[in-house]
C-alpha cells in the first residue's frame, strides 16, 4: 500500500513538472526515485524503532570525554536544508585535554535525508583525521544507527551502506581506532558546525588555529 501511495504521489509531481515547468521525467528516473524514497522510509523505521527500545552502543556517553592519551576524538555531526536540498556536515577535532585542534565545515548539494546526511558525514570525518596525518582516533556521533553500523561488520544493500562500508575501510587504514555513540549534549559542538556549514561561501572550511564564530560560545 505504501508503494501505491508512493508511486501514485511521483505520477502526480511528474504531471505537474511537466505541465508547469515542461520538465519532462523518463519514467526510469521516477522508478528509480521512488524506490529510493522507500528505502530511505524504511531505514528512518528501523532507526526509530531502535531508539524507541532504548538501544545503546557499548560507547554511548551522555557528555563529552576526553580520549585516552595520544588518541584524538573525532565528532561529527550533520544538518540539512531541505528546502535548497542541501546537507551540511560538521567535524571537530579535540586532544587528550579536550583541546581543540581542528574543525571542518562542509556542505553539499545531496537529497536532504538526516540519515543519509549522518552516513556521508562519517565518511568525511575520517577522511578528515586522515589529512590532518592522525594515527589513533576515535570517531564519535550522535547518530545511533550509524554508529551501531560502523561498529559491525554486517554488510547491507542501502542507501547509506555505501557510505558506511568506505568509512570502515578508511578506519582500517588508521594504527588503532574506535567508534563510539554519544547524545547531542555531547556533541554540540559538532552540532553547531553542521548547521553553520549550511551558510557557508564555499563548498569546505577549514581552522587549524581560529574558532569559528558560530562555536565560540561553548569554547572556553
Amino acid at each position: 500500500m505504501q508503494e501505491f501511495v508512493m508511486v501514485a504521489r511521483q505520477l502526480w509531481l511528474r504531471r505537474n513538472s511537466f505541465i508547469y515547468k515542461n520538465i519532462f521525467l523518463p519514467p526510469n528516473c521516477l522508478l528509480r526515485e521512488t524506490s529510493l524514497k522507500l528505502q530511505l522510509l524504511k531505514e528512518e523505521k528501523d532507526k526509530n524503532q531502535i531508539q524507541k527500545k532504548g538501544q545503546q552502543t557499548q560507547n554511548s556517553a551522555e557528555a563529552w570525554q576526553s580520549p585516552p592519551a595520544n588518541w584524538f576524538k573525532v565528532n561529527w555531526d550533520g544538518a540539512v536544508d531541505k528546502a535548497k536540498c542541501l546537507i551540511g556536515i560538521g567535524v571537530v577535532v579535540r586532544d587528550e585535554k579536550g583541546q581543540i585542534i581542528a574543525t571542518m565545515r562542509h556542505k553539499k548539494m545531496q537529497l536532504p535525508d538526516p540519515l543519509l546526511t549522518e552516513s556521508y558525514g562519517a565518511l568525511i570525518a575520517v577522511r578528515f583525521a586522515k589529512d590532518l596525518g592522525l594515527t589513533q582516533i576515535e570517531l564519535e556521533g550522535d547518530s545511533l544507527l550509524v554508529t551501531k553500523a560502523l561498529q559491525e561488520e554486517n554488510e547491507a544493500w542501502s542507501s547509506t551502506s555505501m557510505f558506511i562500508c568506505e568509512t570502515r575501510t578508511w578506519l582500517k587504514t588508521f594504527a588503532m581506532w574506535r567508534v563510539s555513540h554519544v547524545r547531542r549534549n555531547g556533541n554540540n559542538i559538532a552540532h553547531l558546525l553542521a548547521k553553520g556549514s549550511l551558510s557557508i561561501s564555499d563548498d569546505f572550511n577549514v581552522t587549524m588555529e581560529d574558532i569559528p564564530q558560530c562555536i565560540s560560545p561553548l569554547v572556553q
